[in-house]
């Protein structure tokens, strides 16, 4: 008889159809239940995996993280969150958020032409809340772009202790694993934990070096501050294709006894506060 195998998928989404700001680059006009995410990490990770999520806050809908908590509701032990949160939110707000379980806070800076605003006193003062509630701060810039914004956010973190998390590979630009984004990530990683998620590999300039850059921040970050996501429902990507890429990343994974058990749950365990049946 088989056991079960943890999976902790550090990176999908729940929202209703049509629901979004208006001023959104891609409104999807479909919903994406928590029943069809259990589908899908039972695909990718095998009839015996045993589910765990990170739900994260979509940027179509800006600060309304209630999709978001109604999932965490569902599932209290097995979902953590990550929220977008205005820097005015009251404390009373936050102390909620933290006991239904969200972990951190999201800056999505894709084509963000005012990025540089997370480094004025109201956002400031915002990183040091989140810092005393043990949260995180999850990073999302445009390829190639990842070394300078990391940099203006470590200086603006300051002195809290928030560890930064770098989505889907840190999105490098052209120059692949010679991107600064690596340098600059050794230089935050000695003064703050910091943690790289492995997935979206299709948001990247060369989507087929995703085991190359695994390798890579597995030398920089560490085999222990490597995340898996499946970025499902792949917004604005959706394709069959996008279940098969995650599929294929268990597969390289499980070639990778150094890795394997850290990406599949272990890690995320240990940033999210998970407690898990291994």
């Amino acid at each position: 008889m088989m056991t079960s195998q943890p999976l902790v998928d550090c990176h999908f989404h729940v929202f209703d159809a049509g629901v979004g700001l208006a001023s959104a680059r891609y409104l999807p006009p479909y919903a994406a239940p928590l029943t069809d995410w259990l589908s899908l990490t039972g695909s990718v990770g095998g009839a015996e995996s045993d589910a765990y999520g990170v739900v994260v806050q979509t940027s179509f809908l800006g600060t309304d993280n209630s999709a978001m908590l109604a999932a965490l509701r569902r599932m209290p032990t097995r979902l953590r969150g990550v929220v977008v949160v205005d820097p005015a939110v009251a404390d009373a707000e936050l102390a909620g958020l933290d006991a239904a379980g969200v972990r951190g806070i999201r800056l999505n800076l894709y084509g963000d032409d005012d990025w540089r605003r997370i480094d004025t006193a109201p956002w400031r003062t915002l990183f040091q809340r989140i810092g005393a509630l043990g949260w995180h701060v999850e990073l999302h810039t445009s390829n190639g772009e990842g070394a300078t914004v990391l940099c203006a956010l470590d200086a603006a973190l300051g002195s809290t202790p928030a560890p930064v998390v770098l989505d889907h590979f840190g999105r490098p630009g052209p120059l692949g694993v010679d991107d600064p984004i690596f340098d600059a990530a050794r230089a935050v990683g000695a003064r703050r934990p910091l943690w790289v998620k492995v997935s979206a590999p299709y948001r990247l300039l060369s989507p087929g070096l995703w085991p190359t850059l695994t390798t890579r921040w597995a030398e920089v970050a560490g085999p222990d501050r490597l995340l898996w996501g499946s970025d499902w429902p792949w917004t604005n990507y959706e394709a069959p294709a996008r279940a098969d890429e995650c599929r294929a990343t268990m597969a390289w994974l499980a070639k990778r006894p150094d890795l394997e058990e850290g990406l599949r749950w272990r890690n995320a365990a240990a940033l999210y506060g998970f407690v898990v049946r291994a």
